[in-house]
């Protein structure tokens, strides 16, 4: 294997390895959600932007050295073809591909539910703003009555 070829799969294998902290993020945000922990929610989404555009940054590199690398590891035929000189690295690849694959998907559903809880949470705080506006004269401060002391001063 020659330092292009390493160097693709180490950028494949460190996506990978973003993609499953991502996951994880958008896991763990449930738990500010359901805790209704504001604060841990925008660090938590933070810190998911953080990791998107850490996933982002690898692209034009995973690119250009998979255009460069692509008849030497046979990304052009859908079978990877395996002989003596090649060593680990097709199985390799093939691994790294095929768990970017499932962490891909996973991500997009993850997404998927959390955009939904966003936008539940959306119109909840929609549906609150409604209310509290609806009956804000209702439960509105009532004015300052003067002490009895004062009174009696303006009395006196």
């Amino acid at each position: 294997m020659n330092a292009e070829t390493e160097k693709y799969l180490a950028l494949l294998e460190k996506r990978l390895m973003l993609l499953r902290a991502l996951s994880r993020q958008l896991l763990d945000c449930r738990k500010e959600f359901v805790a209704l922990d504001l604060d841990g929610m925008y660090s938590r989404m933070t810190e998911q932007e953080e990791l998107c555009r850490q996933i982002q940054s690898l692209h034009p590199a995973i690119d250009s050295l998979q255009r460069k690398c692509a008849a030497h590891l046979g990304l052009e035929r859908r079978e990877f073809t395996v002989n003596d000189q090649d060593g680990e690295w097709p199985g390799r690849l093939s691994g790294v591909l095929q768990e970017l694959k499932e962490a891909q998907t996973e991500v997009g559903r993850l997404s998927r539910i959390h955009a939904a809880y966003l936008r539940r949470s959306g119109r909840t705080i929609q549906v609150l703003l409604n209310f509290v506006g609806n009956y804000a004269m209702t439960y509105a401060r009532p004015e300052p009555t003067m002490s009895a002391a004062s009174r009696h001063s303006e009395k006196g």
